[in-house]
């Protein structure tokens, strides 16, 4: 997992404060358990590379980081910065400021919770307008697998007031009862693959890994054009301020987890570069052989079979891209004219989800 941990660097801009000579700055920072929970480990690259000091300020606030006392000062050219936190119950967020010059904020787009996989945000991503998706807003994940103490605990502290389910009530029926531990969640049932009878054929090895490929892309093709209305409650939800911070959720969070996010991050102005990347990193996030029961134990044909199952493919997010377009022509009129989003719509999630 961790060695493709930075695989992807997050490009930020800069503040509009800085000069048009400003360097094209790159960021990533993600939660590593290696170091301690809450604590984050920051790498960075300018271009040009550029000589001098990096300062790093930290706040639980991300519109105000003061630029008082420094947390870690670094050389530019170290490229990457160890972040130790006092109090690991609190979600930090980061501004880093280069030369005294230029600033970027950031923050771990990951969280290691306990009992939950694929779990992070989709905060700090370059959209509309020369804005930014706002961090500790929005998250994604993977269902939660096991409610005990210390993971309602972790989602307390991240402040989730509103759980997105898309899952069937049958994979409902199999997990913890979010409701009872206090949260608003919202049932939007979206069909896909039942990932148990799939593991189960692929052991009696009556599905193979070129199978289960053209059924994740025939799914996702279908997904788009089947679920228009409960993508549409879905926007419906994130709308509104009082409903945040979120979290949407289905199995694996690579489905329809993915793209439900792909269209959020869409409708906010962000390229298709970068929605692509924050799909990809559902591989880094999600433990195989742990969903599936350990099924490297499984013959090479079904332990490549699951593998395919529970990973992100461009290919299969790229089939729901191309089923959009062949359907309406491209994504803003789907968003418009497939799923009744109006003007209005869009500014309101934008002036929830940007800043």
């Amino acid at each position: 997992m961790y060695r493709q941990l930075f695989g992807w660097l997050t490009m930020l801009l800069l503040c509009p404060s800085c000069s048009d000579n400003s360097p094209s700055i790159s960021v990533v920072c993600e939660e590593d358990p290696r170091v301690g929970r809450g604590n984050c480990i920051i790498k960075w690259e300018t271009t040009p590379v550029i000589e001098g000091k990096v300062k790093i300020y930290a706040s639980t606030d991300q519109d105000k980081i003061p630029e008082k006392n420094p947390i870690l000062t670094a050389d530019i050219s170290d490229q990457l910065a160890t972040i130790v936190i006092s109090d690991p119950t609190q979600r930090y967020y980061y501004k880093m400021v280069f030369n005294n010059r230029y600033r970027v904020v950031t923050a771990s787009r990951n969280s290691v919770i306990p009992g939950i996989q694929n779990f992070r945000d989709i905060g700090g991503y370059a959209a509309a307008k020369g804005k930014k998706t706002r961090w500790g807003m929005l998250y994604r994940s993977a269902q939660v697998e096991s409610l005990s103490y210390s993971t309602f605990k972790e989602l307390k502290n991240i402040g989730i007031k509103t759980v997105i389910d898309l899952r069937t009530p049958e994979e409902v029926a199999k997990t913890p009862r979010l409701e009872e531990q206090g949260l608003n969640v919202v049932h939007i049932p979206i069909g896909s693959v039942n990932a148990d009878d799939i593991m189960q054929k692929v052991r009696e090895g009556k599905i193979r890994n070129d199978s289960i490929y053209r059924l994740m892309l025939r799914v996702n093709r279908e997904m788009v054009i089947y679920y228009r209305a409960e993508y549409k409650k879905m926007f419906d939800l994130l709308k509104e301020e009082d409903n945040y911070p979120a979290m949407i959720v289905c199995m694996s969070g690579m489905d329809r987890t993915a793209i439900a996010s792909a269209m959020i991050l869409s409708a906010l102005g962000v390229n298709d570069e970068t929605i692509m990347s924050d799909y990809l990193r559902s591989n880094d996030f999600f433990d195989i052989p742990r969903a599936s029961g350990y099924g490297y134990r499984l013959p090479r044909h079904a332990q490549e079979a699951i593998t395919t199952l529970f990973s992100a493919r461009e290919g299969f997010l790229n089939a729901a891209k191309s089923q959009v377009e062949k359907s309406y022509g491209n994504i803003p009129t789907y968003l418009d004219k497939g799923l009744g989003l109006t003007e209005e719509d869009i500014r309101d999630l934008r002036g929830v989800l940007l800043h």
